[in-house]
C-alpha cells in the first residue's frame, strides 16, 4: 500500500490525537450569514438535504466524529438513507459511538470514492474540502456519483474576520514564530473566485456565501482553540507557549465586561448542482 502524501500523513496524525476537534468548536458555534442568524455552520449544510419521503442517498465526505450525519438522522426521515466517509480511522470510531448505526460508516479517500456512478443525491462536506490533495480529481468524483439534479454542498475556510481574536492571533503567527512548512489543499478552495473556477465544470446553479461563525469566550477558552488549528498545533511546545502568552497580552484591550473577547472564524457555503 502506497504512504500518503506528507499532508495526509500529518493530518491523520492530528486527527488520531484530536479526533471531533471540529465539532467540539463548531457544533454550537452561531453563524451570521446574509444578514440572518443560523445556529451552526452544520445546520446550514443539514438544511441542504431536501425534508421528503422519496429515497435519498446522503454522502458526508470527511465525515469526522459524524455530528452533521447525526442531525440528519435525528430526523428520523422515511427514505434517506446516510453515508459517512473519512480516512481517520479514529474519527471513524467517534462517529460509530455517536451514531450507533444511523448512518453507513467507511474508511476511504475523496480522490477514490467507493460508489456507483450516479448513486448519491446529495453530497455534504464540512471544513475538509480546502484539505485535500488533488482537489480536481475529488471533483471529479463528485460528479461521478452524484445523480444529475444531485446537490453539493460544502463549508470551506474563508476571509479573516477584521476586529476579533482571530485577527490578532493570525498577526501574531505571521510576526513572531516560524511554522514549518506545508501546504494543506488547494489555495484555489480559499477563495471565492478559485472556488467558482473549480465548480464550474459540470456543476449549475453554484452559489457561494461568506459566513461569520461566533465563537466568542474568555481569551483562555479563545486560546484553548486556537491550539487546536493546523498552524499552532504543528509549532513546538516552547514556540506554543510563547505564542500563548503573546496572544493573551495581545487581546486585553478587546475584553468585554463579561470577560470574553470577540472570536470569529470566516468562512464560506458553496452550494451547486449537478449540471444533467
Amino acid at each position: 500500500m502506497p504512504m500518503p502524501p506528507p499532508s495526509e500523513s500529518y493530518l491523520l496524525d492530528f486527527h488520531a490525537r484530536l479526533a471531533g476537534v471540529t465539532s467540539r468548536w463548531f457544533a454550537h458555534a452561531p453563524v451570521e450569514v446574509e444578514g440572518a442568524a443560523a445556529p451552526s455552520s452544520y445546520a446550514l449544510l443539514e438544511a441542504v438535504v431536501p425534508r421528503d419521503a422519496r429515497p435519498l442517498m446522503v454522502l458526508d465526505l470527511a465525515c469526522g466524529d459524524g455530528y452533521l450525519l447525526e442531525l440528519l438522522a435525528r430526523r428520523k426521515q422515511p427514505g434517506m438513507s446516510l453515508v459517512g466517509l473519512d480516512m481517520s480511522a479514529h474519527e471513524l470510531d467517534a462517529a460509530r459511538t455517536r451514531l450507533n448505526d444511523a448512518a453507513t460508516l467507511i474508511q476511504g479517500r475523496a480522490q477514490s470514492l467507493p460508489f456507483g456512478d450516479g448513486s448519491v443525491d446529495v453530497v455534504l462536506s464540512h471544513l475538509a474540502l480546502m484539505l485535500m490533495d488533488d482537489v480536481e480529481t475529488v471533483l471529479a468524483e463528485l460528479r461521478r456519483v452524484l445523480k444529475p439534479g444531485g446537490r453539493v454542498s460544502i463549508v470551506v475556510g474563508g476571509d479573516l474576520v477584521p476586529g476579533n481574536a482571530l485577527e490578532v492571533f493570525a498577526g501574531l503567527m505571521k510576526s513572531a514564530v516560524t511554522v514549518p512548512p506545508m501546504r494543506l489543499g488547494d489555495s484555489r478552495v480559499r477563495s471565492i473566485d478559485g472556488l467558482r473556477e473549480l465548480f464550474a465544470e459540470g456543476f449549475a446553479d453554484v452559489t457561494v456565501r461568506s459566513l461569520s461563525v461566533q465563537g466568542d469566550g474568555s481569551p483562555s477558552e479563545v486560546w484553548e482553540s486556537l491550539l487546536t488549528t493546523y498552524d499552532a498545533d504543528r509549532l513546538s511546545p516552547t514556540a506554543q507557549a510563547a505564542l500563548q502568552a503573546a496572544f493573551l497580552q495581545a487581546v486585553e484591550p478587546l475584553r468585554r465586561s463579561d470577560g470574553s473577547v470577540p472570536f470569529r472564524w470566516g468562512m464560506r457555503q458553496l452550494t451547486a448542482t449537478r449540471a444533467p
